[in-house]
């Protein structure tokens, strides 16, 4: 019996937490807002709603009233919810006048409970009228106000530069632009960024007055201040043009001698030929006819003989090809009809057939992939990430490998590639260019056998109770860390066992249901300190210890007197 409990119990603690997920990551708030933009009054139900990076996460909205003269603030509320599968909250608070006590801006950060300082939040604003007014300013329009820009005077021809600015700074969220409005004059210009004015009058703008604006924009927010710009006539100064010196005419080049000893009875070839073999006949034409080559003066004598030789004649393409029937139905066509193989051979001679298909469905005739070296011992209808969660995962398993193959690593052997970014499977992580196993646990391997996929409800609920409820307290992390380094010390070998017998896989679907029932009690109850963590992992145990062992024991019991009698 003793032997029996000794084998028992460490399955019962096993079976207690069964996790496959890694580890909850770094997670933040990427967006919050209101319901509306106008102020809120005492009474008002005020609703945030806002994005974040990951789903089933806390996230934490702190709302502060308007600063003091000194900067100071308080909390006024505090709300809390939880991220949805769509990576998205909504969390509504009612605004009460005991609260909220001053007429003005308020500020509400939100912030991820897990990892997010407060300081990193994302922060908005938003209205509380105390008595109904508008709060002014408001957090939603920032005025700003331009600096007075007085008159100015300037000359024809010379260049206007001055920069128009806010009488404060800017601190809103909006993009400050400036643009010049009011028909303002033509080649004036200003920078938007900057308020940099520029313009140079011309000749026939002056003398001249020219009234526009300078706009500065930010949102919704708006002002604008009018110019005035007098341009003055400058006088003319006469140019003096300078007098041409005549240049003499060049003397005109003389006229080369044309050739004029060729007869066109005896053809271009008959030159052409006496001038290539004959010494004495090409030195007399070289002194003779310096400015003309052979060809050239034949060309002369006998136009046509060198014209360019016409382009052989570009072959014609098919066109027959629909690429909604597919490239496989034109290449059985032609492997497989004798008749269509011969009309494409003769009408399309400067083809194959897979170029044809080529040119009208690009891409549909590939280079094969090279055949990959793939062990022996790989099963092709197993996924490769169980012999790669293996040899990260069973030491024994690993060195068997690379003592059998000790020129191909594991990715190689299965045909996989590695992982280059540092992507490893489920309860794996990437550390010096390998997967190792996560101190917090790894992928359940045998619930996931049992279940068929990762993707189970079944160890989808096992996962979010874990990651959700037991890792959130010190008890239950180191609790995990003792259980992970059993667990996986058997683990593989019996999910091995349910991959090759299935009647071994659906018992252990049936042994573990009433495990599952018992383990979504946490998913009920509020669990916000170590006490309760410890009474309800406690109360779950006894729960399993009878259901396990105290019922079948009694039943066991009860069977033996029977047969006794």
């Amino acid at each position: 019996m003793l032997n029996r409990m000794n084998f028992i119990l460490p399955l019962l603690i096993f079976v207690l937490v069964i996790v496959i997920a890694v580890p909850s990551a770094y997670a933040k708030v990427l967006a919050l807002d209101t319901d509306k933009h106008t102020f809120y009054v005492a009474g008002d139900t005020i609703t945030f709603s806002g994005t974040t990076d990951t789903a089933y996460d806390l996230v934490i909205i702190s709302i502060n009233e308007p600063p003091d003269k000194d900067g100071n603030t308080k909390i006024v509320a505090v709300v809390s919810t939880i991220a949805g599968s769509d990576k998205k909250f909504k969390e509504s608070l009612e605004i009460e006048s005991n609260k909220f006590t001053k007429h003005g801006i308020y500020s509400a950060t939100a912030f991820m409970d897990k990892g997010q300082p407060f300081e990193e939040g994302v922060k908005i604003f938003f209205d509380f009228s105390k008595d109904g007014s508008p709060v002014i300013p408001s957090a939603y329009v920032i005025p700003i106000e331009l600096k007075s820009i007085n008159n100015m005077t300037t000359n024809e021809e010379t260049n206007l530069v001055f920069t128009s600015a806010l009488v404060n700074s800017y601190r809103g969220n909006d993009t400050l632009t400036f643009s010049l409005s009011n028909n303002p004059p033509t080649g004036a210009s200003i920078n938007p960024k900057t308020g940099v004015f520029s313009w140079t009058p011309t000749e026939s703008q002056g003398p001249g007055s020219y009234t526009f604006d300078i706009v500065a924009k930010a949102g919704k927010a708006q002002d604008k201040k009018t110019i005035t710009i007098n341009v003055n006539e400058v006088a003319d100064t006469p140019k003096v043009v300078p007098t041409p010196t005549p240049q003499p005419e060049p003397a005109p080049a003389p006229t080369p001698k044309p050739p004029d000893f060729i007869d066109p009875k005896k053809g271009a070839q008959y030159y052409l030929d006496r001038y290539n073999n004959e010494k004495s006949y090409k030195a007399w034409f070289d002194t003779n006819y310096p400015d003309y080559t052979i060809k050239e003066a034949i060309e002369l004598a006998i136009p046509g003989s060198f014209s360019e030789q016409e382009p052989a004649p570009t072959p014609k393409a098919p066109d027959f090809i629909d690429p909604k029937k597919g490239a496989q139905y034109y290449l059985d066509r032609y492997n497989n009809e004798k008749s269509y193989k011969a009309w494409f051979d003769t009408n399309y001679p400067d083809y194959t057939i897979e170029e044809a298909i080529e040119l009208a469905i690009p891409g549909s005739i590939s280079e094969p992939e090279p055949l990959k070296n793939i062990a022996p011992f790989v099963d092709p209808t197993q996924d490769p990430q169980y012999y790669i969660d293996r040899y990260h995962n069973e030491p024994s398993y690993k060195a068997w490998f690379d003592k059998s193959f000790p020129n191909q690593t594991i990715y190689e052997a299965v045909g996989v590639e590695p992982p280059k970014t540092g992507v490893c499977g489920t309860g794996t992580t990437f550390v010096n260019g390998v997967c190792v196993t996560d101190k917090k646990g790894g992928g359940c391997l045998i619930a996931t056998a049992a279940y068929g996929s990762e993707m189970s409800q079944q160890v989808q609920s096992l996962r979010e109770i874990r990651d959700k409820i037991v890792l959130g307290t010190d008890s239950g992390s180191s609790f995990m860390e003792t259980f992970n380094s059993i667990y996986y010390s058997f683990s593989p070998t019996i999910a091995d066992w349910e991959r090759e017998n299935p009647i071994f896989k659906d018992t252990v679907r049936i042994a573990i249901t009433p495990l599952l029932t018992s383990l979504s009690i946490l998913n009920v109850v509020d669990i916000n300190s170590e006490e309760e963590m410890l009474g309800y992992g406690i109360g779950i145990i006894g729960l399993n210890l009878g259901m396990y062992l105290v019922g079948p024991a009694f039943a066991v019991v009860k069977v033996r007197k029977y047969l006794i009698k």
